[in-house]
């Protein structure tokens, strides 16, 4: 059978890797193309038309981008493709019933893990036996879905294939960026998360133990053979839910194990990343790490105020998290977190606390959104049970019980937009500075005192935006506890002043993280790459890690990938939780999960002041061709499909009773003219007003621009854009613009 996989590929997709060597390893071809953005739908579908492969796999893993996936399925059938559509990751397991019965072209779901799901099936189809005797597989029967008998989590992970590499290797400072797989599974209930609960669905539907590990001697034999493939010292990524174990003497054991273990394969040298929740990091195990070679740890804050955590089901955690933190600073491991400030029960007093610890904190870098209500999760079955959740199983949507937090919410979105949530983004590139200062230090020489230079610069650039943006958020809590919630003039106006001061503010930091980068990249390319590993390469100790030889050879020589020779990512993560469901870290490019990349800011969908009752959720019409069927609604409420790209925000009405209910959607065009950049707002609303500012010149008129940069490198146009509905402002920096 031939086969086609597609799913995001803003860094080596192991999901998609793992089900492709399954299906090679039963002798299926199997090809993978990457789909990183909507307008990517249409070569896909025209690929698929040319080709015809017999099953086309669709590994939609989080909910943020499930639309993007349905319409490329409805487009692949407008292209007369009448091969079998699967899809599988956690949304679609979550949410097997809607996705499938909702007409948009997709036959069936692989639940849970798919290794072994995806074989049968394939051999199903190539047979012609009935669907209902695979197990783990949802699927259209007679207009209706059918659930198979679940598979559950007793799969041992070491019987699996390694995955299949299809790309090579992006680099970070020089150094090869591997991601790795060492676990599945996670023992936590936070209430937002979607891992958590699509385990917990697996164990309910086949038993099984919710956290399942791989040997060290099984990872550590798939890492050297990779390492040998490079024939360089690498960065390995570990995407496991958890990297360290419930008890700190356990985590120690098995990183010890792995350490040695590629010691006895060859590999002196090697970095290691992984997440971790607070409470299973002491400093004594912190210092431990850091000598076996962990130079990097996402921690799980979430949110450290006492109310918030509980809120979230993350437990009382404000002392761990604070020792976590201080641990990796004394140690020097880079550490990275998130904050989830805005949940349905947050108040202006949480917000404080969250802004406190930021303050006490400078020396990592941090990330703030809100807790999104994915698809089976406890957040969203209880908002569900309450009346209190809208919009669609596409993308549920809240307000924040308290009116001003809820205000909060909405300033801060239209405020810190760019900020937080770009790839390019102030927020998600400084995430990677203290981490480039670690990999030079690590795995390069000092020469001429680089590594002290690079440290102290990463350490001040860090602290200085961590207490910016602190301060700005303090600004946006200020005017909401304070604001007259009917004047939504003066509200407006204040939060497109706060935006144009975050935009005034990002300006500056760009300039400095420009500069920052440009050094690091000037010492990785001084000192060349780092040591080679030992040539000894390790015996192959099954038959299946012979059949991955060839994918191997392939991956090292850069076969059907390109390699990002910047000195690391545009950090900021779309790993670990920027979002309630962490999207995969380097995806950033969804983040480079390395990419931590965050998602764009979602706009929730309110309730509308309008309607009789007073708590009925309204929103914008589906997309055209979204592909669902809206259910009829119950008296005074409609269904809503969310409207947001990967460089937009979600497109959903908010209660009107509050002022920023509707924010425009705002893209630039820039072109250069002469010794000039000419902006253009696209599709500004009727009614709307702009307000541009730059250091340099701008003679503008409504949507259009004309802008004279002060200095080329430094300067950034950035308008705020005013509706009856809300404010929002983009920037475009002079630089970023190319003559022609």
């Amino acid at each position: 059978m031939r086969v086609l996989l597609v799913g995001a590929d803003f860094e080596e997709n192991l999901g998609v890797g793992m089900i492709a060597a399954a299906a090679e390893a039963a002798g299926h071809q199997v090809a993978i193309a990457p789909f990183n953005a909507p307008k990517a739908a249409a070569g896909i579908a025209a690929r698929v038309a040319r080709e015809a492969p017999d099953l086309v796999g669709l590994s939609i893993q989080f909910q943020h981008r499930s639309h993007e996936f349905v319409s490329l399925a409805r487009a692949l059938r407008r292209a007369g493709y009448r091969g079998h559509v699967t899809a599988g990751g956690q949304f679609p397991t979550l949410a097997a019933r809607e996705v499938l019965g909702s007409g948009h072209g997709i036959d069936s779901v692989v639940l849970h893990d798919g290794e072994e799901t995806i074989v049968e099936l394939l051999a199903a189809l190539e047979q012609g036996t009935p669907l209902d005797q695979v197990r783990g597989l949802a699927f259209v029967d007679q207009g209706g879905v059918r659930l198979t008998p679940g598979r559950g989590l007793g799969t041992s992970l070491d019987s699996l294939p390694f995955p299949k590499r299809y790309r090579r290797p992006s680099r970070h400072a020089g150094v090869p960026f591997v991601p790795i797989m060492g676990s599945r599974g996670c023992w936590g209930s936070c209430s937002y998360c979607s891992i958590t609960s699509f385990y917990r669905d697996a164990k309910q539907a086949g038993g099984g133990p919710l956290l399942r590990l791989r040997s060290p001697d099984n990872v550590a034999e798939e890492m050297a053979g990779l390492s040998h493939a490079i024939g360089e010292a690498c960065v390995f990524c570990f995407h496991d839910d958890n990297f360290l174990l419930p008890k700190p003497a356990d985590s120690l054991e098995r990183v010890q194990a792995i350490v040695g273990a590629l010691r006895q394969r060859g590999v002196e040298k090697a970095g290691f990343i992984g997440k971790c929740r607070p409470e299973t990091l002491s400093a004594e195990l912190a210092r431990q790490l850091a000598e076996l070679g962990v130079v990097r740890l996402y921690v799980g804050v979430e949110n450290v105020a006492e109310a918030g955590s509980d809120h979230l089901n993350r437990g009382v955690q404000h002392r761990a998290v604070s020792e976590a933190l201080d641990a990796c600073e004394a140690t020097g491991i880079f550490a990275c977190y998130n904050l989830l400030v805005f949940e349905p029960k947050a108040t202006l007093a949480h917000l404080r606390e969250n802004v406190a610890f930021m303050r006490a904190h400078p020396a990592q870098p941090v990330n703030f959104c809100r807790a999104e209500p994915c698809y089976g999760t406890p957040l969203q079955l209880g908002l569900a049970a309450s009346d209190k959740l809208g919009g669609s199983y596409l993308g549920w949507n809240y307000r924040i019980e308290d009116p001003r937090t809820e205000l909060c919410f909405r300033i801060a979105a239209a405020a810190f937009r760019e900020r937080n949530f770009r790839c390019d983004g102030v927020a998600n590139r400084y995430m990677g500075v203290g981490y480039a200062a670690k990999l030079v230090e690590h795995f390069h020489p000092d020469v001429g005192g680089a590594h002290r230079r690079l440290r102290e610069r990463a350490e001040s650039l860090t602290r200085a935006i961590t207490l910016d943006t602190a301060r700005l958020l303090e600004k946006a809590v200020d005017w909401a506890e304070h604001a007259d919630l009917a004047d939504f003039d003066a509200i407006e106006r204040k939060t497109a002043l706060l935006a144009l001061e975050v935009a005034a503010s990002d300006r500056s930091w760009q300039h400095e993280l420009d500069g920052f980068y440009a050094e690091v990249d000037a010492v990785v390319r001084r000192l060349g790459e780092p040591r080679a590993i030992r040539p000894k390469r390790p015996p192959a100790r099954s038959g299946r890690n012979l059949a991955l030889g060839a994918s191997l050879a392939l991956w090292a020589l850069g076969c059907g990938g390109d390699t990002d020779d910047g000195p690391l990512p545009q950090d900021g993560g779309k790993e670990d939780q920027m979002v309630a469901d962490p999207p995969p870290p380097d995806a950033g490019y969804d983040a480079g999960e390395d990419q931590m990349v965050a998602d764009p800011l979602p706009e929730d969908a309110g309730v509308d002041a309008d309607a009789d009752d007073g708590d009925s959720m309204v929103a914008d019409p589906p997309p055209a061709d979204a592909g669902m069927s809206l259910n009829e609604p119950p008296a005074g409420r409609r269904e809503l499909i969310d409207q947001w790209t990967d460089t937009g925000v979600r497109r959903a009405v908010r209660s009107k009773d509050l002022p920023l209910y509707d924010p425009p959607e705002l893209e630039l065009a820039a072109t250069r003219v002469g010794g000039a950049i000419e902006v253009r707002v696209l599709g500004l609303p009727e009614g709307a007003s702009t307000r541009f500012e730059a250091l340099g010149t701008v003679a503008a008129d409504g949507a259009l621009a004309r802008w004279t940069p002060a200095d080329e490198a430094f300067d950034a146009l950035s308008v705020a854009v005013r509706t009856r509905g809300g404010i929002s402002v983009a920037s475009v920096r002079a630089k970023a613009v190319r003559t022609g």
